[in-house]
Order: structure tokens, then C-alpha cells, then sequence
């Protein structure tokens, strides 16, 4: 939960005034990275639904819906950054409510979180779908996925409003102040930490785990393959090559993004850590400190480009759109 913003005061107690204001040149920034992650993730949406093999896949089914959140992301960081907090004074109850659900930048990160389980659901369909593949073909199916995948937006707001309505509000002289109001200290750092765990730590490690282990079976079972195949015809090797080639090809393109979600993450949630474990060297003002905010933004829009670079079925659906477009032009 931190964003690119200068604190106006930095005390852990119950009583501090907390205005999330972000630095002018940090808006230039987010502006470019949002915009980007609209037109990217929005792009990445539109080539899987042209591709009528794509549309049908289940894991493209959580691609499009990571693109779909990226987008949301994307927007909600140039919506929060325009219209936040001008430091004016509230008083009633629908001032207090603006101040919890929108200046707390509630929706920003709960669509960060959401996107985060998105990608660890993404993760586990495959994982089940290389290690354990006869469960994952007579168990998993399309209704099974959405649901999954509604389980996921659910996920993201669930996480962020149990912590940040109870602690956010409006201040004794009137101002919106975000993560002030705590039973204790001690209290904050339990939940600084557990919230590290929850939206980091914790499917870190679980991508972690399942991304080794794929890599260890599929590597074994194309071993295997193709000891067997040498027994059969040579087309029959073809086929097994290439089912294998297009297995580790979705595999390595999404180790490259949760690789990249490790990477961006991981500057900024052990700087949050060093916070509430009262490091007193942390600055919420520094340039590094804004660095790491980046960062995390960054992460909404790098996929498209991953997806353009390396994953074949994308970019072969990707090439088929832009070649039909111009036919299409040329004819009109």
C-alpha cells in the first residue's frame, strides 16, 4: 500500500496526519507509465479475442483478465493522481466517505492486489495442467475458471478494505489522513508485516514453487517423449516436438512476467518492511524511495510487451489481425 507521495508527517502514533500528495515530477511519470499500460494492455485484449484457438484456451481466459486489471490499474493511476488529495478540510459523513474510498487510493490498490492473485491463479492452472494433466483435463473447464477468476477480483478489495477503512479517515482538524488510525504501534507492525506477506511474500514464494517444479516435469516429460517417439513414425516426433516447444514456450513467457512481478515488487515491499520494523533510515521523500513506487507502477504495463516478444501464439494472432486490417484497408 504505498504510493508516489510526500507524508506530511512520518510518527507511527495513533494521532499523526498523513496527506498522500504526489511530487510533481513523479506525475509526468505515472501519467507515461498509465497511458502506456492502457494502449498495451488494452491492445493485448483485442489480439487474444481475434484469435478464435486463443479465445478458447483456458489460460489465455486469465491473460485476458491480467489486461483487463492492468487496465484498470493503469487507470485508476492517472484518475488518483488528478483528482488527489488537495489537503482541504472535510466534515460530513460524505466527506469522510470520499476521504476512505477514493483519496486512500482504494481502488488503485485493490486492483493491484486483484491483479497479483491473477497471475498466481494464472500460475496454478498451469501448474496443474503440466504436473498433474489428466486431473486438470476432467477437472478443469471454462465455469471453473470464471469462477476463479470473479474469486480473484473479489480478492484484491477484500484485502485492502479490511485494513485501510478501519485506519483511514478524517483528522480532529478536518483533514483526510490514510493508515493513521491505529490501536497501538505494535498493532501497525503486525499489520505492515502481514500485509507484505499477503500481497508479496506469499505469492512469491508460491510462484516460486510452482514454476521450479513445472520446469522439472515438463523437462522430464519431453525427455520422455521423445525417447518414445524415436520408436514411431517421424511425423509422430513432429507432433510431439512442437506440443512440447508450445508447452515451454507459454511456460518460459509467463516465468519472464511473474520474474518481472518479483523484480518491480520487491524494491518497494522491503523498503515498506524496513518501515514498520522502525528503521529510522527510511524516507518517504527520497528519491529512491520514489524509485521503488515507479517500480511497482511499472509492473501494469510491461506484459503486453512481454507477450509481443516472446509468446509464439500471441505474436502469430498479433501478426494474422494486423495483416487482415490491411487487407481490409486495401478493399476500402
Amino acid at each position: 500500500m504505498e504510493t508516489a507521495t510526500t507524508p506530511s508527517s512520518m510518527n507511527t502514533t495513533t494521532e499523526r496526519y498523513v496527506v498522500f500528495k504526489t511530487a510533481p515530477v513523479m506525475r509526468n511519470i505515472i501519467f507515461t507509465i498509465g497511458g502506456v499500460g492502457l494502449v498495451g494492455n488494452i491492445f493485448v485484449v483485442i489480439v487474444i479475442l481475434s484469435g478464435t484457438k486463443m479465445r478458447k484456451q483456458l489460460t489465455n481466459t486469465y491473460i485476458i483478465n491480467q489486461s483487463v486489471m492492468d487496465t484498470l490499474v493503469s487507470l485508476f493511476l492517472i484518475l488518483t493522481t488528478v483528482f488527489e488529495d488537495d489537503s482541504s478540510k472535510f466534515s460530513t459523513f460524505v466527506d469522510e466517505m470520499f476521504c476512505k474510498f477514493w483519496l486512500t487510493k482504494l481502488w488503485l490498490w485493490s486492483a493491484i492486489v486483484s491483479s497479483t492473485y491473477n497471475l498466481l491463479a494464472l500460475t496454478m492452472e498451469r501448474y496443474l495442467a503440466v504436473v498433474y494433466p489428466i486431473w486438470h483435463k476432467m477437472r478443469i473447464n471454462k465455469i471453473r475458471v470464471v469462477f476463479s477468476v470473479l474469486l480473484v477480483w473479489l480478492i484484491g478489495p477484500a484485502l485492502i478494505m479490511s485494513f485501510l477503512l478501519p485506519t483511514s479517515g478524517i483528522t480532529d482538524d478536518g483533514h483526510c489522513s490514510t493508515l493513521t488510525f491505529w490501536p497501538n504501534e505494535k498493532w501497525q507492525k503486525v499489520y505492515g508485516i502481514s500485509a507484505i506477506f499477503v500481497q508479496f511474500m506469499g505469492p512469491l514464494i508460491l510462484l516460486i514453487f510452482f514454476y521450479t517444479r513445472m520446469f522439472i516435469v515438463l523437462r522430464r516429460n519431453i525427455k520422455t517423449d521423445r525417447i518414445g517417439g524415436f520408436r514411431g513414425q517421424a511425423v509422430q516426433r513432429r507432433v510431439v516436438d512442437t506440443m512440447g516447444n508450445a508447452r515451454k514456450n507459454i511456460l518460459k513467457t509467463l516465468s519472464i512476467v511473474a520474474f518481472f512481478f518479483a523484480f518491480c515488487w520487491s524494491w518497494n515491499q522491503t523498503y515498506f518492511l524496513m518501515f514498520n520494523l522502525g528503521y529510522e533510515l527510511v524516507d518517504f521523500t527520497s528519491p529512491f524511495y520514489n524509485f521503488t513506487v515507479v517500480m511497482v507502477f511499472l509492473n501494469c504495463c510491461l506484459n503486453p510487451f512481454i507477450y509481443i516478444a516472446k509468446y509464439e501464439e500471441f505474436q502469430k494472432t498479433m501478426k494474422a489481425l494486423i495483416c487482415k486490417n490491411k487487407v481490409f484497408s486495401v478493399r476500402f
